[in-house]
This record gives structure tokens, C-alpha cells and sequence, in this order.
């Protein structure tokens, strides 16, 4: 976000205000009830109070018709277990089917997104019903769980058909994403897309070489614009 703030000439304050583009920052998993009375009207992702993996793949089947979640006890063949809060590190992959349940983590597809000797995971960046750009992300195979070892900005276009972009969009509505950044994993085999997380505090991603951190946050910084003339406000501090 600090990025997006300097290219505005902007600054962040901690405390909501009537003249200003208020959001929701938590990096915690689940947003009270209680924290989120206290926000103002029309703050970004004030709906956003629940990102565990449970609620997202829940919210993504709901909107597409079908789930990434496998019955562990059932499931013969390769599984991801994943903890269930979101940014929480511990991801394994393993044989089943398994004995019995682990409390707090989800089980899930092992989604096959190997490209060459690499693995890929596709990240959009959602700002108030649009997909501002998309992230490919990149990691060294098997390496499911690693931060990315390369991160490139490219246009909605490139990865997702019309349709698959408005199913991004009405999960992002599902969740109350106004503004964050999704995982997005599309399986080799029978070409379905996945998301797998949903992130509502955006930082500078991992791998991002420096000559490519205008075309990431140049658009951002734009659509965030277009944002604060819509709602009749100025972007500078």
C-alpha cells in the first residue's frame, strides 16, 4: 500500500475520516463484529470480515458450482493440508487417504499448475469491482508452499477469459473484497481456475524485479484515483 500512497502524494492516517478513502487494514484472519462498527461508511472491505481458507473456498464454490476441498478420510492420491488462517505458513502435501482430522487446517486438491520445471500461481489485484492487473507468480517445482521466486505484472487478458474474470468478481463481492489480492491456480488438467486464498492487505509481492514496480503499482495508483473522483474526493495529503 505504501507504494500506492507516494505515488498519490498521499499519506495514510489511523484513524477513520469523513473526508477521506478509508480502509479496512487487518492482517488477521477473522475482523470483528465489534472493529467493524466502528468503521465509516463506504471504508474498503468493511465487509471483508472472514478470509480463513474455509470461507474461501465455501464463497468460490458458491459462486462457481464447484470446491477445491477433498474428504481426507476418502481421498485416494496426493492432498495439499493447508492451516485454515490465511498467511499462515505449514502448507504439506500427502498421501491419502489418512487416518483421521486435523483441527484448524483445510484439505484441498493438489492442483496441477507445474509449467516446465517450475510451478505457477496466478495472484489479480481487485479494487472496487474491477481487476486492476494480475500477477504471474512463479516457484521451483515441487516448491507448492515457497514465496515466489519470480513475480511478473500482466493484463487481466492474459490469463482469464471474460467469464472467469466476472466469477473472480463476484467472489471478491461475495467476500466483501473491495480491495486485495487473490491466489489463483488453474489446474493443467481439465483447465478449472481455483482460488485458494484471498488477501486483504497488499504489500509489495515477493520476486518483483525493480524494473517491473511501475507496471505493478502505476495502475494501481491510477484506478485508485478514479476511485476518489468517483466519491468526490482528492488523493493528495
Amino acid at each position: 500500500m505504501g507504494y500506492i500512497v507516494r505515488r498519490l502524494g498521499a499519506r495514510i492516517g489511523f484513524e477513520p475520516a469523513a473526508n477521506a478513502l478509508n480502509v479496512a487494514w487487518d492482517t488477521g484472519t477473522w475482523f470483528s463484529e465489534s472493529a467493524r462498527q466502528r468503521l465509516a461508511d463506504g471504508t474498503l472491505n468493511g465487509r471483508c470480515l472472514d478470509i480463513s481458507k474455509t470461507t474461501v473456498d465455501r464463497a468460490w464454490a458458491d459462486v462457481c458450482g464447484y470446491s477445491i476441498a477433498v474428504d481426507p478420510l476418502t481421498f485416494a492420491g496426493q492432498f495439499v493440508i493447508k492451516p485454515d488462517e490465511n498467511g499462515r505458513r505449514g502448507g504439506r502435501v500427502v498421501a491419502g487417504p489418512i487416518d483421521r482430522r486435523e483441527d484448524g487446517v483445510v484439505y484441498q486438491r493438489l492442483v496441477d499448475t507445474k509449467v516446465g520445471d517450475r510451478v505457477l500461481q496466478i495472484r489479480p489485484v481487485i479494487l472496487d469491482g474491477r481487476i486492476v492487473l494480475v500477477y504471474e507468480k512463479w516457484r521451483t517445482y515441487p516448491d507448492y508452499f515457497k514465496g515466489a521466486e519470480l513475480t511478473i505484472p500482466k493484463t487481466v487478458a492474459d490469463f482469464f477469459s471474460d467469464d472467469e474474470a466476472t466469477q473472480l468478481l463476484r467472489f471478491s463481492n461475495a467476500i466483501g473484497l473491495d480491495y486485495g489480492e487473490l491466489d489463483v491456480v488453474r489446474d493443467g488438467a481439465d483447465g478449472r481456475i481455483y482460488v485458494v486464498d484471498a488477501n486483504r492487505t497488499p504489500v509489495r509481492p515477493k520476486g518483483l524485479p525493480e524494473e517491473s514496480v511501475d507496471a505493478a503499482f502505476a495502475p494501481q495508483a491510477a484506478a485508485f484515483v478514479d476511485l476518489m473522483k468517483r466519491r468526490g474526493l482528492t488523493p493528495t495529503g
